[in-house]
């Protein structure tokens, strides 16, 4: 007898995710992306990542939100001392995860960051390459 599966969840990711490599330190970087682009980035919060077969990793997160335009964004320090936060993508220094409810935000956000000193490269991430997504979801 078939084994059938019922899907009830949306497989669509309600985020947008760009790359960032640039070799400034977090806090550094987020100050400097203040000021090229305007924004009001913040320490938001502290992540924790269990890896199978790696130790622990710490990933400091930092939040701009903009409730009039409808959009807030996250940069998260990926590749840290001790590894990176997604192992598919360790080529990236920073993920930024962006989340827009009027329109798409981050075409705007990936051109500013291509003009800020010392990022050596920025490009949007395919979803289908983020593995272990679930660390992704936090609040």
């Amino acid at each position: 007898m078939p084994t059938l599966q019922l899907d009830i969840g949306d497989d669509a990711v309600p985020f947008v995710f760009l790359g960032v490599s640039c070799s400034d330190a977090g806090h550094r970087f987020c100050w400097n992306l203040n000021r090229t682009l305007g924004t009001r980035l913040a320490f938001h919060e502290e992540l924790e990542v269990v890896h199978k077969r790696r130790p622990v990793t710490k990933h400091c997160v930092w939040r701009h939100e903009d409730e009039g335009e409808g959009w807030t964004f996250d940069v998260i320090w990926n590749r840290v001392p001790e590894g990176a936060m997604i192992p598919t993508l360790v080529h990236f220094d920073y993920l930024l995860r962006v989340e827009s409810m009027f329109g798409e935000r981050s075409d705007a956000l990936l051109e500013g960051l291509r003009t800020m000193r010392r990022v050596a490269a920025c490009f949007p991430v395919d979803t289908a390459a983020i593995t272990q997504q679930e660390v992704l979801y936090y609040e």
